[in-house]
């Protein structure tokens, strides 16, 4: 016999059950009370259930949907659970817009910058996604530690820079066989860049810092990651144009001071 039994405790928390079972391959376990005395036993068919169960929360919870709802469930009861983090979401939304409000000029003036304005924010918004997903699974593993932290961060920004240029060089390249216009391609990929470096290390900095709070990291995390890529990606490209055109930033220019050329032949075709 094996005196040296491991066992759980009826109160353990059935993810932790799981990372027991994933750390101990075993194929069931007893199950003991405060005074170790044999309640039952749990077994790998339980436990897969039990991840399965739990992913599924986690999932409706990044979307903000009540974990309890169902494909089943009466119309009202998902209307209660969802309609909260939809106004969270909208007062986010409200927060991109004004940022793209105090640069109502510059869009009139270069209205090709509304082509590009989903463009820099989606982009920004699936990094974001990709970054907290790996965060999430982590905590919900159980393998996110301060100690690894630091390199998380430094792994995400290095991560942001390099997939910006990537595709902040593609950007540009189709701006100047579109518009006919490299400084445009410039200022679109800067942007990109800006982005997805904020993007990734809000994606997973965020789910993080949820736990560090007290919440579960999952609950509606890809809302506020939305709202730090719109307010990076609308800022950083409606930013640059802005400076783009009141300084002479044109190949030849490099007065960096006011100039009488319009916004028109400095940006636009």
């Amino acid at each position: 016999m094996r005196p040296n039994v491991t066992t759980v405790p009826a109160t353990m928390d059935q993810e932790e059950v799981a990372r027991v079972f994933r750390d101990r391959n075993y194929l069931a376990m007893p199950v003991v009370d405060d005074k170790n005395r044999l309640l039952g036993i749990i077994t790998v068919d339980d436990v897969i259930d039990v991840i399965q169960e739990e992913a599924t929360e986690d999932v409706q919870r990044m979307f903000g949907a009540g974990v309890e709802e169902r494909l089943t469930s009466p119309w009202h009861f998902s209307f209660r659970k969802r309609v909260g983090w939809l106004i969270v979401n909208l007062a986010t939304a409200f927060m991109a817009g004004w940022v793209v409000s105090l640069f109502d000029q510059t869009i009139s003036k270069l209205t090709v910058l509304a082509v590009y304005m989903p463009i820099v924010a989606g982009m920004g918004g699936n990094t974001s996604a990709q970054a907290m997903s790996v965060a999430i699974r982590g905590l919900a593993t159980g393998k996110v530690d301060r100690g690894l932290l630091r390199h998380i961060i430094i792994r995400e920004t290095l991560v942001g820079v390099l997939t910006g240029v990537a595709i902040g060089l593609i950007t540009a390249a189709v701006a100047l066989m579109w518009q006919k216009n490299p400084m445009l391609g410039v200022v679109v990929a800067m942007a990109l860049i800006i982005n997805h470096t904020l993007a990734s290390i809000s994606g997973a900095g965020i789910p993080m810092l949820m736990k560090k709070l007290g919440f579960d990291p999952a609950q509606s995390a890809t809302i506020f990651a939305t709202t730090v890529t719109d307010i990076a990606g609308f800022f950083s490209l409606l930013g640059l144009a802005y400076l783009f055109i009141i300084f002479d930033l044109t190949p030849g220019g490099g007065n960096r001071t006011r100039t009488g050329i319009t916004p028109q032949r400095i940006l636009s075709p």
